[in-house]
């Protein structure tokens, strides 16, 4: 990564969408996306001056202001950015070069997203969880490792394809959305849909699970049901900090 810092000059449209992305960080600990301080969420610069990203070394719940955000290009150039950048931005990097409809992404480890990863088996709808997903999210197979390199984010980047969300083998989850509402709804719903299929797969039962045609029925206007399960988890969370969950910082992490 290049080293270029200065303090950020934050315009009115990078603090809309850092509120945004501070309250997404926030709904994924609580939603069963934490893993201590791993996982991060990005958002692209309106300004079009690379991404938005969260530092490394505090969990998503600890996500609390601005300041847990590095700005950098989609080369690695860092902007600016206090503490350390995360090591695996490379996936969000090659992701929003190769998909200009992608406004924002997220790289987690939620627990039934990573059995679901270590699978060979295409994930089937087995409920109605997957009504954001006309078909089954592709699986990065080339490295179970972290992806620190761009080449490598770049070969996931092909992979994602047209999807708004993939597994990273043995590895975690990718979950991408044109705006940071939208990739919300996709992480989370990409996670309840891993939890149906594991436990229906789990058991003795003999199961179905859609025809394309019903899939396409399905997934028809979804798209309308953003903004609504976006007020929703935002409801959900202000709930949450109101009665000290354990889980959302109440004060900023200084850097470590």
């Amino acid at each position: 990564m290049i080293e270029n810092r200065s303090p950020p000059t934050l315009s009115a449209e990078v603090k809309k969408e850092l509120d945004k992305l501070i309250k997404l960080c926030r709904i994924l600990e609580i939603e069963g996306h934490g893993d201590r301080t791993l996982g991060f969420a990005s958002v692209r610069d309106p300004h079009g001056k690379g991404m938005w990203i969260k530092r490394s070394y505090i969990a998503l719940g600890e996500v609390f202001d601005y300041q847990d955000f590095f700005n950098i290009g989609l080369d690695g150039t860092i902007y600016s950015g206090e503490g350390r950048c995360h090591g695996e931005w490379p996936i969000h990097a090659a992701i929003f070069d190769a998909r200009k409809d992608i406004n924002a992404a997220i790289h987690t480890h939620p627990l039934y997203g990573c059995v679901v990863s270590s699978s060979v088996e295409p994930m089937r709808p087995a409920g109605y969880q997957q009504i954001f997903f006309p078909k089954p999210p592709p699986r990065y197979e080339g490295s179970s490792e972290l992806i620190v390199k761009l080449e490598t984010g770049r070969e996931a980047a092909t992979i994602l394809g047209d999807s708004y969300c993939m597994f990273l083998r043995n590895h975690g989850v990718v979950a991408c959305g044109t705006s940071v509402e939208h990739a919300l709804v996709i992480a989370t719903a990409q996670e309840a849909a891993c939890e149906e299929f594991v436990k229906t797969s789990s058991t003795r039962f003999e199961w179905s699970y859609p025809s394309d045609d019903e899939q396409a029925l399905k997934i028809k206007g979804q798209e309308r049901n953003v903004p609504v399960f976006w007020d929703y988890y935002c409801r959900k969370l202000a709930r949450a900090e109101a009665i000290g969950d354990p889980l959302l910082s109440t004060h900023r992490i200084e850097n470590i």
